[in-house]
């Protein structure tokens, strides 16, 4: 068979042949070390929160407001589109660059009407032709798989980035959540505060009428009665804040959301199951930022090898088909022709341009090694600061519960004293407003817990519940 063959063409066939084998020569993509990649922390150093069972979605909280706040924020968010777009976008430049690893051919063809009166008698020529047009670069030393690998990379990149928008809205929605119900919480005991401070200032005033109260004792009423009728209006504002805020977040009409959080004044998150690993490397797998830090690593990293690749010689193969006719006064003239051939680029001089260009490659690489070691040490920061500060709040907590529990003994045993007429209703008031204030300080230390609870949880990696949607895209 190959006997039949021009000669040309079997010259050719050995050239494709032996940059086949050239083509197995696939250039090195740089991997950082094991060391490089470690986490300067091998062992936590806070005190570390110890549940049963572990549960990666926002479920565990065992909220149903919470969940269904999540699940509309998450469908609807403008931060969610954009994140999904970008993946969208990721996915067709993976596929656009994988389509270079195959021959590129396209189609032409076109028709043509002409008068030419020189040098012989008018006449009229009709033309056409069609023909196929192909170019094929072979990819000598891997630097399209190369390409076509930091692609795949980015691609990941902008899913991890989907992942970590929805853990850092999610947290979002989750804090606004508590701050409302909190605040609602502080807006009804700061309304019973102030209608005792009324009560309080009404007796003063019955007391000062009677002789039995100086002037100063019923102006020192009335400034408590303001104060308290200033913090009651301040709470109340920052309440209305809180839910303007989440209406933006969640999208949700403010009628439905007040509505549906009516009865959740005070009421502060459950402990979700919650575990941390021992080994912070083991911790820092699960967090969508050092994944992502990860995938930028190694996007840099064929970014080296296709610079590099850019420096040594490239062939492509090239083919063309042409079919055409001519009709000119009755006489039809028809022609065929083809081509084939490999054309070579080799870079002789460019002034150093690709070496600077490959060297700039290995920069970008080194610093996004820093970068991701940089990431890593934050990570194992923000988590051990989370669990020193839940730790603390949990210890604070514990002693706000007995002060509250010693204040309503102290108000319980002055309502016994006023119905036994040992007590006046103005010491039983002033000793309702301490109880009132160690709730209120209470609720606002369950509302930092919260707040750390959340950060930590996010530090984890707890993903939101419906993070699988990417994945339809």
């Amino acid at each position: 068979m190959l006997s039949a063959l021009p000669r040309q063409i079997i010259r050719q066939l050995h050239w494709i042949a032996s940059l086949s084998l050239l083509a197995g020569c696939a250039v090195n993509i740089p991997k950082p070390s094991s060391e490089e990649l470690a986490p300067a922390a091998s062992e936590w150093n806070a005190p570390r929160q110890s549940q049963l069972s572990v549960q990666n979605n926002w479920a565990s909280w065992q909220d149903a407001s919470l969940n269904t706040l999540l699940d509309h924020t998450l469908s609807s968010h403008p931060n969610m589109a954009q994140a999904k777009a970008k993946i969208i976008e990721a996915r067709a430049e993976a596929a656009a660059i994988g389509a270079h690893l195959w021959p590129n051919i396209s189609a032409t063809a076109g028709y043509s009407r002409s008068m030419n009166t020189l040098p012989q008698k008018e006449s009229a020529k009709n033309s056409a032709n069609a023909g196929l047009d192909a170019r094929w670069e072979l990819d000598l030393w891997g630097g399209i798989a190369a390409a076509r690998q930091g692609v795949y990379a980015n691609l990941s990149s902008n899913e991890n980035a989907y992942e970590l928008a929805a853990a850092s809205l999610a947290a979002e929605v989750a804090n606004t959540l508590t701050a409302y119900r909190a605040c609602k919480g502080q807006e009804a005991i700061s309304t019973r505060i102030l209608q005792s401070q009324m009560l309080s200032a009404r007796l003063m005033h019955s007391k000062l009428d009677v002789g039995l109260a100086s002037v100063t004792d019923a102006a020192k009423s009335d400034h408590e009665e303001a104060e308290a009728s200033f913090q009651a209006s301040d709470i109340s504002t920052q309440c209305g804040v809180t839910l303007k805020a989440l209406v933006a977040l969640t999208g949700m009409k403010e009628d439905t959301l007040k509505t549906m959080l009516a009865p959740e004044a005070g009421m502060m998150p459950s402990r979700p199951a919650l575990s941390i690993k021992s080994i912070p490397a083991e911790v820092l797998a699960d967090r969508p930022d050092i994944k992502n830090a990860a995938l930028l690593l190694e996007t840099a990293a064929t970014e080296v090898a296709v610079k590099e690749v850019a420096r040594y010689p490239s062939a492509s193969l090239l083919g063309m088909i042409c079919v055409g006719c001519q009709l000119s006064d009755g006489l039809s003239l028809g022609s065929r022709n083809w081509s084939f051939g490999i054309n070579f680029n080799i870079p002789v001089f460019n002034a150093g341009e690709l070496s600077a260009k490959q060297d700039a490659a290995i920069a970008r690489y080194q610093q996004a090694i820093h970068s991701y070691q940089q990431q890593a040490r934050l990570a194992v920061r923000e988590i051990e600061e989370n669990m020193l500060r839940l730790d603390d709040s949990q210890r604070r907590t514990q002693v706000l519960k007995r002060q509250l529990n010693l204040a309503r003994v102290q108000l319980k045993a002055s309502q016994a004293l006023y119905k036994a007429g040992s007590a006046s209703q103005l010491q039983v008031a002033e000793i309702e407003r301490y109880e009132l204030a160690a709730q209120n300080r209470l609720l606002t230390l369950q509302r930092e817990q919260s707040a750390n609870w959340i950060a930590l949880y996010k530090a984890l990696g707890g993903k939101a519940p419906n993070i699988e949607k990417q994945n339809d895209l």
